[in-house]
């Protein structure tokens, strides 16, 4: 049911009344003071007063309630409909931005894909390579030949050398080149990435894979505020 104004208005005409009626049963109290049946008219409108007041009280808060959120409404919609261009144009750049994401997503998922594909490849040829130089006498002791080691196998061709990989190091190595040159220096990713990379860093490789890949720009932050203790400031002043 919705509280209407004449509905408050009637809840509040009968606090008034009540009041009215509170008003009449104390003088007639006082009039006789010791008569029973004047103090339990008296208790009775109390209680009527009572309960009047809080069920105008609780109408009004409903009822005002709902007006404000009515006019919020309107004025929302006022609002809205002068911002008509900007609400457009928000519609319209934010679906292009989207799209323009989703896309590039999709490019550098396919991408990433291919990388694994490759970094798979590779390890598979160095396995191979190594274990059929292995096989024929010719270990690492040479400039070329093959071999593993407790964590990696390599292929020695004529001085140059290929070493195994994880597949997945190839992933994390490409996510963690762009996360250093992308984010900002105290950003927790850069620091997961570097842990997800593990004790053998990519650049202590033996045979520098990776090496031909060019550089990335890299982002310029400010330089987060230095922090000074006490005995520094003081030093300073001087």
């Amino acid at each position: 049911m919705q509280i209407t104004a004449e509905m408050v208005t009637e809840a509040e005409t009968e606090v008034a009344e009540a009041e009215q009626a509170r008003t009449a049963a104390e003088e007639a109290l006082m009039e006789s003071p010791n008569s029973t049946v004047k103090a339990a008219e008296l208790t009775a409108v109390l209680k009527r007063v009572a309960q009047c007041r809080m069920n105008a009280r609780e109408l009004r808060e409903v009822f005002d309630a709902r007006v404000a959120a009515e006019r919020a409404a309107a004025t929302r919609e006022k609002r809205e409909q002068a911002a008509g261009v900007q609400i457009a144009a928000a519609g319209k750049e934010m679906k292009a931005a989207r799209s323009k994401l989703e896309d590039a997503a999709e490019v550098a998922q396919r991408a990433l894909v291919a990388l694994m594909v490759a970094a798979e490849a590779y390890d598979g040829q160095v396995v191979r390579h190594a274990g059929a130089l292995e096989a024929v006498g010719l270990g690492l002791d040479g400039a070329t030949g093959g071999g593993s080691g407790l964590f990696t196998t390599t292929v020695r061709v004529r001085g140059v050398a290929y070493e195994s990989l994880a597949p997945s190091g190839a992933l994390l190595w490409v996510a963690d080149r762009v996360a250093q040159a992308r984010l900002a220096p105290m950003h927790p990713a850069r620091a997961s990435l570097a842990g997800l990379l593990g004790y053998r860093v990519w650049e202590q490789r033996g045979d520098d894979l990776m090496s031909g890949v060019s550089e990335l720009a890299v982002v310029q932050y400010p330089q987060p505020p230095r922090v000074v203790n006490a005995f520094q400031a003081m030093q300073a002043s001087k």
